[in-house]
């Protein structure tokens, strides 16, 4: 009789366990879900800071006449630098820019975005005009969403900084470039 008992408390036990087990994958499936979802249908955005104002305005040597815009410095990289589909992946940007005072010059990054073919998997534009009104060295994050599709393997980001004068009917000067590399290794 107590080894009918263990057996059955045995069983209860195993049967327990792997509805919990199978309870914890659908929350992941469940999770995966709403992260797809609140990602379908926004854009990445980037917010940049101005770092230091003043270390950057007596360290930056006046632009060149004629010039518009410089970026002697734009590095980007990657937390983590290995992810998970149903994740998101923090860009950070490091970027030095010079640029003249004139009010009607607008400035665009573009984010390139490749799979490890090199195939161009989706571009991105963004007016940061606003957001780098002077010269100075400037910190930014984007945040990007891995969905649950996306197959293991390497990619590659690449940013473009380029400048254009509105109204100006000459195609828009690119003026820097950064790329960086990140791995989506198998869900678990």
């Amino acid at each position: 009789m107590k080894d009918k008992i263990t057996i059955r408390r045995s069983t209860l036990c195993v049967i327990m366990l792997a509805a919990l087990l199978g309870g914890c994958a659908g929350m992941d499936q469940f999770s995966c879900d709403m992260h797809e979802t609140q990602a379908r249908g926004t854009k990445p955005v980037t917010a940049y800071t101005l770092t230091d104002p003043k270390s950057s305005q007596t360290t930056l040597r006046p632009l060149p006449a004629g010039s518009i815009a410089q970026v002697p410095t734009y590095k980007i990289r990657f937390k983590p630098g290995y992810t998970k589909p149903c994740t998101t992946l923090t860009l950070h940007k490091d970027v030095v820019i010079q640029r003249s005072d004139e009010a009607n010059v607008m400035l665009n990054e573009i984010r390139e975005f490749y799979a490890e073919d090199g195939t161009l998997i989706a571009t991105s534009t963004q007016d940061i005009s606003e957001q780098v009104k002077k010269s100075g060295t400037y910190t930014a994050t984007t945040l990007l969403p891995i969905p649950k599709s996306a197959p293991p393997g390497k990619y590659k980001i690449v940013n473009k900084l380029l400048f254009e004068r509105r109204g100006d009917r000459r195609a828009p000067v690119s003026i820097a470039r950064a790329e960086g590399y990140f791995y989506i290794i198998p869900p678990q």
